[in-house]
Order: C-alpha cells, then sequence, then structure tokens
C-alpha cells in the first residue's frame, strides 16, 4: 500500500461524486421518488469511472501488487505475505514432500 492512502486528485474527486450521488439516492427515498433514486445511483456508477479516469491519467496512485503476481515479489520475507506467521508455516509445511 502506498504512503499516501488514496490522498489523490483521482481518490477525491471519486469519492466527492460519490458521496453526492448516495446523497441525492438517500434523499429520494423520503419523498418515494424512485427516478431520482436511479439517478443518485447513476452518480455513484459516474463518481467509480470518474476516479478510474482520472487514476489512468496519472492523477492517482499507481496499484503496487505485493503477492505472488509481482515478479519481483519475495517469496521468504515474512511481512510481504500479509498472512500471520502461523498461515504460512502451516502451508509451507503442507508443501513439503512427504514419504
Amino acid at each position: 500500500m502506498s504512503d499516501s492512502h488514496g490522498h489523490t486528485p483521482a481518490a477525491w474527486t471519486a469519492v466527492t461524486i460519490m458521496f453526492l450521488g448516495f446523497l441525492i439516492s438517500g434523499l429520494a427515498l423520503p419523498f418515494s421518488l424512485v427516478w431520482l433514486f436511479f439517478v443518485g445511483l447513476a452518480v455513484v456508477a459516474l463518481g467509480a469511472v470518474v476516479g478510474k479516469v482520472m487514476q489512468m491519467m496519472g492523477m492517482g496512485n499507481t496499484v503496487a501488487y505485493k503477492d505472488a503476481r509481482d515478479p519481483e515479489y519475495d517469496h521468504d520475507g515474512e511481512q510481504d505475505s500479509g498472512r500471520p506467521s502461523g498461515l504460512r508455516d502451516r502451508d509451507e509445511r503442507s508443501e513439503a514432500p512427504r514419504g
């Protein structure tokens, strides 16, 4: 995970648009405005798309995998697997040759 924890223009824009969409949908419920509820849901979806497009434009964090998908992944590292050491030990034992 990056050090910024999503403090990028793409993240802030996406969250703001999605918040407005939830607000619109939430306000539509007590007034029984079904069409406005679905407009709010569309705004939420739009926020996700806008955030992803902005990330692809370089205004957001890049995705960095820290698991086996990363070609430079350190299989021997203790903290890189993201699992408690007890689970790592159990997996290593199960991969050991038997017999």
